[in-house]
Protein backbone atom coordinates (compact mmCIF):
# COMPACT_ATOMS: atom_id res chain seq x y z
CA UNK A 1 0.00 0.00 0.00
CA UNK A 2 1.57 3.16 -0.95
CA UNK A 3 1.09 6.54 1.34
CA UNK A 4 -0.92 8.12 -1.52
CA UNK A 5 -3.66 5.58 -0.87
CA UNK A 6 -4.15 6.60 2.83
CA UNK A 7 -3.92 10.22 2.79
CA UNK A 8 -4.94 11.17 -1.07
CA UNK A 9 -7.60 14.30 -0.97
CA UNK A 10 -11.50 12.87 -1.66
CA UNK A 11 -11.79 14.50 -5.14
CA UNK A 12 -8.91 12.35 -6.18
CA UNK A 13 -10.62 8.96 -4.87
CA UNK A 14 -14.35 8.45 -4.54
CA UNK A 15 -14.51 5.50 -3.00
CA UNK A 16 -13.29 4.72 0.95
CA UNK A 17 -13.17 1.17 1.56
CA UNK A 18 -12.14 -0.92 4.79
CA UNK A 19 -10.88 -3.41 2.42
CA UNK A 20 -7.09 -2.92 1.46
CA UNK A 21 -6.24 -3.71 -2.11
CA UNK A 22 -2.83 -3.68 -4.12
CA UNK A 23 -4.23 -3.72 -7.62
CA UNK A 24 -3.22 -0.55 -9.81
CA UNK A 25 -7.32 0.66 -10.41
CA UNK A 26 -7.88 0.07 -6.88
CA UNK A 27 -4.88 2.36 -5.82
CA UNK A 28 -6.16 5.09 -7.98
CA UNK A 29 -9.68 5.38 -6.88
CA UNK A 30 -9.88 4.00 -3.10
CA UNK A 31 -8.97 5.42 0.00
CA UNK A 32 -7.97 3.04 2.33
CA UNK A 33 -5.99 1.88 5.37
CA UNK A 34 -4.80 -1.14 7.20
CA UNK A 35 -5.88 -0.49 10.82
CA UNK A 36 -3.69 -1.77 14.07
CA UNK A 37 -6.62 -2.62 16.30
CA UNK A 38 -10.07 -3.27 14.77
CA UNK A 39 -13.15 -1.92 16.02
CA UNK A 40 -11.24 0.20 18.85
CA UNK A 41 -12.85 3.95 19.25
CA UNK A 42 -9.90 5.38 17.15
CA UNK A 43 -10.35 2.93 14.43
CA UNK A 44 -13.67 4.33 13.91
CA UNK A 45 -12.30 7.87 14.02
CA UNK A 46 -10.02 7.14 11.39
CA UNK A 47 -12.71 5.30 9.14
CA UNK A 48 -15.39 8.27 9.65
CA UNK A 49 -12.29 10.73 8.76
CA UNK A 50 -11.13 8.69 5.60
CA UNK A 51 -15.29 8.36 4.80
CA UNK A 52 -15.60 12.04 4.34
CA UNK A 53 -16.31 13.45 1.25
CA UNK A 54 -16.73 9.74 -0.83
CA UNK A 55 -18.99 9.33 -2.93
CA UNK A 56 -19.24 5.85 -2.27
CA UNK A 57 -17.88 3.56 0.48
CA UNK A 58 -17.16 -0.44 0.74
CA UNK A 59 -17.49 -2.42 3.84
CA UNK A 60 -16.58 -6.07 5.11
CA UNK A 61 -19.66 -7.99 5.64
CA UNK A 62 -17.48 -10.91 6.61
CA UNK A 63 -16.72 -9.45 10.80
CA UNK A 64 -17.31 -10.95 14.01
CA UNK A 65 -17.19 -10.28 17.15
CA UNK A 66 -13.16 -10.63 17.38
CA UNK A 67 -13.33 -7.67 15.02
CA UNK A 68 -16.27 -5.76 17.23
CA UNK A 69 -18.70 -6.05 14.41
CA UNK A 70 -16.51 -2.92 12.97
CA UNK A 71 -17.98 -2.82 10.02
CA UNK A 72 -21.49 -2.88 10.65
CA UNK A 73 -21.30 -0.59 13.26
CA UNK A 74 -19.92 1.61 10.97
CA UNK A 75 -22.33 1.35 8.43
CA UNK A 76 -24.93 2.03 11.14
CA UNK A 77 -22.94 5.25 11.59
CA UNK A 78 -23.17 6.27 7.77
CA UNK A 79 -26.88 5.65 8.20
CA UNK A 80 -28.00 7.37 11.26
CA UNK A 81 -25.24 10.13 11.63
CA UNK A 82 -24.88 11.28 8.23
CA UNK A 83 -27.85 13.61 6.22
CA UNK A 84 -27.01 11.57 3.13
CA UNK A 85 -25.35 8.61 3.71
CA UNK A 86 -23.12 7.59 1.05
CA UNK A 87 -23.84 4.95 -1.11
CA UNK A 88 -22.36 1.93 0.44
CA UNK A 89 -21.30 -1.82 -0.60
CA UNK A 90 -21.08 -4.67 2.24
CA UNK A 91 -18.85 -7.10 0.55
CA UNK A 92 -19.06 -10.79 1.25
CA UNK A 93 -22.55 -10.18 2.97
CA UNK A 94 -22.61 -14.51 3.05
CA UNK A 95 -24.79 -14.23 6.69
CA UNK A 96 -27.25 -16.57 8.41
CA UNK A 97 -29.77 -15.64 10.93
CA UNK A 98 -28.89 -18.46 13.05
CA UNK A 99 -25.20 -18.87 13.88
CA UNK A 100 -24.29 -21.56 16.18
CA UNK A 101 -20.80 -20.17 17.47
CA UNK A 102 -23.04 -16.83 18.49
CA UNK A 103 -25.41 -18.77 20.04
CA UNK A 104 -22.60 -20.49 21.91
CA UNK A 105 -20.85 -17.34 22.89
CA UNK A 106 -24.15 -15.60 24.20
CA UNK A 107 -25.88 -18.33 25.59
CA UNK A 108 -29.10 -17.26 23.34
CA UNK A 109 -31.66 -19.63 21.66
CA UNK A 110 -30.51 -20.11 18.00
CA UNK A 111 -34.49 -18.85 17.29
CA UNK A 112 -34.01 -15.69 19.78
CA UNK A 113 -30.53 -14.94 17.70
CA UNK A 114 -31.98 -14.84 14.69
CA UNK A 115 -34.45 -12.07 15.36
CA UNK A 116 -32.03 -10.25 17.18
CA UNK A 117 -29.69 -10.63 14.05
CA UNK A 118 -32.83 -9.62 11.32
CA UNK A 119 -33.39 -6.88 13.71
CA UNK A 120 -29.94 -5.49 13.40
CA UNK A 121 -29.52 -5.84 9.62
CA UNK A 122 -32.78 -4.29 9.30
CA UNK A 123 -31.27 -1.27 11.23
CA UNK A 124 -28.22 -1.14 8.30
CA UNK A 125 -30.78 -1.57 5.82
CA UNK A 126 -31.78 1.32 3.77
CA UNK A 127 -31.81 2.42 -0.25
CA UNK A 128 -28.67 3.61 0.06
CA UNK A 129 -27.24 -0.49 0.77
CA UNK A 130 -26.36 -2.78 -1.49
CA UNK A 131 -25.08 -5.94 -0.89
CA UNK A 132 -22.03 -8.54 -2.36
CA UNK A 133 -22.44 -12.06 -2.31
CA UNK A 134 -20.73 -14.95 -3.60
CA UNK A 135 -22.97 -16.78 -6.01
CA UNK A 136 -25.85 -16.27 -7.87
CA UNK A 137 -28.34 -18.40 -5.93
CA UNK A 138 -27.61 -16.50 -3.15
CA UNK A 139 -29.46 -13.40 -4.16
CA UNK A 140 -32.94 -14.45 -3.96
CA UNK A 141 -32.41 -16.33 -0.98
CA UNK A 142 -30.46 -13.14 0.41
CA UNK A 143 -33.68 -11.21 -0.50
CA UNK A 144 -35.79 -13.50 1.30
CA UNK A 145 -33.48 -13.81 4.79
CA UNK A 146 -33.33 -10.23 4.93
CA UNK A 147 -35.95 -8.57 3.10
CA UNK A 148 -33.72 -7.08 0.74
CA UNK A 149 -35.02 -5.98 -3.22
CA UNK A 150 -32.91 -8.30 -5.57
CA UNK A 151 -31.70 -4.94 -7.67
CA UNK A 152 -29.50 -4.31 -4.28
CA UNK A 153 -27.82 -7.48 -4.29
CA UNK A 154 -25.23 -8.00 -6.60
CA UNK A 155 -22.91 -11.10 -7.33
CA UNK A 156 -19.31 -10.69 -6.77
CA UNK A 157 -17.15 -13.78 -8.53
CA UNK A 158 -14.38 -14.66 -5.14
CA UNK A 159 -11.11 -15.02 -6.07
CA UNK A 160 -8.22 -17.42 -5.50
CA UNK A 161 -6.26 -16.38 -2.80
CA UNK A 162 -2.27 -17.93 -3.35
CA UNK A 163 0.28 -17.43 -6.04
CA UNK A 164 -0.19 -18.47 -9.44
CA UNK A 165 3.38 -20.34 -9.21
CA UNK A 166 2.95 -21.97 -5.84
CA UNK A 167 5.07 -25.14 -6.46
CA UNK A 168 3.05 -28.25 -7.05
CA UNK A 169 3.41 -31.83 -7.15
CA UNK A 170 1.24 -34.90 -7.21
CA UNK A 171 1.35 -37.21 -3.71
CA UNK A 172 -0.67 -39.98 -3.00
CA UNK A 173 -3.53 -38.20 -0.98
CA UNK A 174 -6.64 -35.92 -1.38
CA UNK A 175 -6.71 -33.00 0.23
CA UNK A 176 -9.75 -31.12 2.21
CA UNK A 177 -9.34 -28.03 3.81
CA UNK A 178 -11.64 -25.24 5.75
CA UNK A 179 -14.17 -24.81 8.57
CA UNK A 180 -17.54 -23.12 6.66
CA UNK A 181 -20.21 -25.27 6.00
CA UNK A 182 -17.96 -28.76 5.19
CA UNK A 183 -19.34 -32.24 5.69
CA UNK A 184 -16.39 -33.85 6.54
CA UNK A 185 -18.43 -37.15 8.15
CA UNK A 186 -19.65 -37.22 4.67
CA UNK A 187 -16.16 -37.25 3.13
CA UNK A 188 -14.98 -39.73 5.82
CA UNK A 189 -17.82 -42.30 4.83
CA UNK A 190 -16.39 -42.04 1.22
CA UNK A 191 -12.69 -42.59 2.12
CA UNK A 192 -13.51 -45.58 3.89
CA UNK A 193 -15.50 -46.79 0.34
CA UNK A 194 -12.88 -45.72 -1.84
CA UNK A 195 -9.79 -46.65 0.14
CA UNK A 196 -8.12 -43.41 -0.38
CA UNK A 197 -5.58 -41.64 1.89
CA UNK A 198 -6.48 -38.22 2.85
CA UNK A 199 -5.41 -34.92 4.59
CA UNK A 200 -8.18 -32.55 6.14
CA UNK A 201 -6.91 -29.30 7.45
CA UNK A 202 -9.78 -28.45 9.46
CA UNK A 203 -10.93 -28.06 13.01
CA UNK A 204 -12.92 -31.26 12.17
CA UNK A 205 -11.87 -34.61 13.67
CA UNK A 206 -12.70 -38.24 12.33
CA UNK A 207 -15.61 -40.02 14.11
CA UNK A 208 -13.95 -43.31 14.15
CA UNK A 209 -10.12 -44.13 14.06
CA UNK A 210 -9.24 -43.79 10.16
CA UNK A 211 -5.85 -44.73 9.89
CA UNK A 212 -5.55 -43.28 6.41
CA UNK A 213 -7.16 -39.70 7.90
CA UNK A 214 -5.04 -37.15 8.47
CA UNK A 215 -6.41 -34.35 10.25
CA UNK A 216 -5.49 -30.78 12.30
CA UNK A 217 -4.81 -27.56 11.95
CA UNK A 218 -1.66 -26.04 9.91
CA UNK A 219 0.25 -22.93 9.41
CA UNK A 220 -0.60 -21.38 6.04
CA UNK A 221 2.20 -22.50 4.59
CA UNK A 222 1.72 -26.07 5.77
CA UNK A 223 -1.59 -25.94 4.55
CA UNK A 224 -0.72 -24.37 1.19
CA UNK A 225 2.31 -26.93 0.30
CA UNK A 226 -0.59 -29.82 1.56
CA UNK A 227 -3.05 -28.58 -0.86
CA UNK A 228 -0.39 -28.10 -3.62
CA UNK A 229 1.08 -31.61 -3.36
CA UNK A 230 -2.15 -33.57 -3.44
CA UNK A 231 -3.86 -35.67 -6.06
CA UNK A 232 -6.91 -34.13 -6.02
CA UNK A 233 -8.44 -31.33 -3.57
CA UNK A 234 -12.43 -31.93 -2.31
CA UNK A 235 -14.73 -29.35 -0.87
CA UNK A 236 -17.40 -31.15 0.79
CA UNK A 237 -20.38 -28.74 1.52
CA UNK A 238 -23.36 -28.48 4.00
CA UNK A 239 -26.15 -27.63 1.53
CA UNK A 240 -28.07 -23.81 3.45
CA UNK A 241 -29.10 -20.56 2.07
CA UNK A 242 -25.36 -19.36 1.44
CA UNK A 243 -22.09 -20.49 -0.37
CA UNK A 244 -18.88 -21.34 0.89
CA UNK A 245 -15.75 -22.99 -0.20
CA UNK A 246 -14.35 -20.76 -3.20
CA UNK A 247 -11.13 -20.65 -1.62
CA UNK A 248 -10.91 -23.61 -1.11
CA UNK A 249 -11.41 -25.20 -4.65
CA UNK A 250 -10.51 -21.88 -6.60
CA UNK A 251 -7.19 -22.22 -5.30
CA UNK A 252 -7.10 -26.13 -5.80
CA UNK A 253 -8.20 -25.15 -9.81
CA UNK A 254 -5.57 -22.33 -9.83
CA UNK A 255 -2.95 -24.78 -9.57
CA UNK A 256 -4.25 -27.62 -11.99
CA UNK A 257 -5.53 -29.42 -9.06
CA UNK A 258 -8.59 -32.17 -9.86
CA UNK A 259 -11.47 -30.00 -7.62
CA UNK A 260 -14.37 -32.27 -6.81
CA UNK A 261 -17.05 -30.47 -5.15
CA UNK A 262 -20.26 -31.80 -3.60
CA UNK A 263 -23.21 -29.99 -5.59
CA UNK A 264 -24.42 -26.93 -3.08
CA UNK A 265 -25.30 -23.69 -3.93
CA UNK A 266 -22.76 -21.39 -5.32
CA UNK A 267 -20.76 -24.09 -6.85
CA UNK A 268 -22.04 -23.88 -10.60
CA UNK A 269 -21.07 -20.24 -10.61
CA UNK A 270 -17.03 -21.54 -10.85
CA UNK A 271 -16.93 -25.12 -11.87
CA UNK A 272 -18.04 -26.57 -14.86
CA UNK A 273 -18.71 -30.42 -14.39
CA UNK A 274 -16.60 -32.54 -16.12
CA UNK A 275 -14.98 -29.43 -17.97
CA UNK A 276 -12.98 -27.65 -15.18
CA UNK A 277 -13.95 -29.48 -12.39
CA UNK A 278 -15.79 -32.59 -10.81
CA UNK A 279 -19.32 -32.30 -9.36
CA UNK A 280 -20.94 -34.72 -7.59
CA UNK A 281 -24.23 -35.20 -5.04
CA UNK A 282 -23.97 -35.09 -1.44
CA UNK A 283 -24.00 -38.53 -1.05
CA UNK A 284 -21.14 -41.07 -0.22
CA UNK A 285 -21.64 -43.31 -2.80
CA UNK A 286 -21.42 -40.21 -5.22
CA UNK A 287 -18.08 -38.96 -3.75
CA UNK A 288 -16.39 -42.27 -3.37
CA UNK A 289 -16.78 -43.02 -6.64
CA UNK A 290 -15.36 -39.95 -7.80
CA UNK A 291 -12.45 -40.51 -5.91
CA UNK A 292 -11.63 -44.07 -7.27
CA UNK A 293 -11.93 -42.86 -10.75
CA UNK A 294 -9.38 -40.10 -10.02
CA UNK A 295 -7.22 -42.82 -8.53
CA UNK A 296 -7.54 -44.66 -12.17
CA UNK A 297 -4.29 -44.48 -13.83
CA UNK A 298 -6.18 -44.80 -16.94
CA UNK A 299 -7.69 -41.79 -16.64
CA UNK A 300 -4.97 -39.84 -15.69
CA UNK A 301 -4.58 -37.65 -18.47
CA UNK A 302 -8.18 -36.93 -18.80
CA UNK A 303 -7.92 -35.28 -15.35
CA UNK A 304 -4.34 -33.77 -15.85
CA UNK A 305 -6.54 -31.96 -18.86
CA UNK A 306 -8.68 -30.85 -16.78
CA UNK A 307 -6.80 -29.68 -14.13
CA UNK A 308 -4.87 -27.70 -16.65
CA UNK A 309 -8.47 -26.26 -18.31
CA UNK A 310 -9.37 -24.92 -14.61
CA UNK A 311 -5.84 -23.12 -14.32
CA UNK A 312 -6.31 -21.34 -17.51
CA UNK A 313 -10.19 -20.67 -16.46
CA UNK A 314 -9.34 -19.22 -12.74
CA UNK A 315 -6.52 -17.16 -14.42
CA UNK A 316 -9.11 -15.52 -16.35
CA UNK A 317 -11.85 -15.19 -14.56
CA UNK A 318 -11.03 -15.21 -10.81
CA UNK A 319 -7.83 -13.23 -9.49
CA UNK A 320 -7.74 -10.37 -7.29
CA UNK A 321 -7.76 -8.24 -10.25
CA UNK A 322 -11.00 -9.30 -11.35
CA UNK A 323 -12.06 -9.42 -7.79
CA UNK A 324 -10.78 -6.16 -6.93
CA UNK A 325 -11.42 -4.15 -10.23
CA UNK A 326 -14.34 -5.39 -12.05
CA UNK A 327 -16.58 -7.13 -9.57
CA UNK A 328 -16.33 -4.77 -6.42
CA UNK A 329 -16.06 -1.35 -7.94
CA UNK A 330 -18.02 -2.27 -10.85
CA UNK A 331 -20.68 -3.44 -7.61
CA UNK A 332 -20.20 0.35 -5.88
CA UNK A 333 -21.17 1.69 -9.39
CA UNK A 334 -17.65 2.63 -10.36
CA UNK A 335 -17.66 2.55 -14.40
CA UNK A 336 -15.45 0.05 -15.86
CA UNK A 337 -14.25 3.12 -18.31
CA UNK A 338 -13.08 4.78 -15.94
Amino acid sequence: MTQAAEHSPSHDKPIMSSMWGSTPRWERYVAFYRPERVGTLADHRRMWSLARGRRAVILLGAVSVRHRYRDLVFALALKYLRRRPPRVLITDATWEPGSRALAARTHLPESVLARLVRGVIGLIDGPHVHYAVLSRDEIPAFSQTWGVPTERIVFTPFPATIPADTPTSEGDYVFAGGNSLRDYDLLEEALERSGQRAVVASTWRPRRDVADVRAGTFPHEEYVRLLAGARAVVTPLQTTVRSAGQQTYLNAMLLGKVAVVTDAPGVRDYVTDGVTGVIVPPTAEALAAALRDIADPARAEHYRAMGQRAREYVLAHHTYERYFDDAVLGAIGLPASV
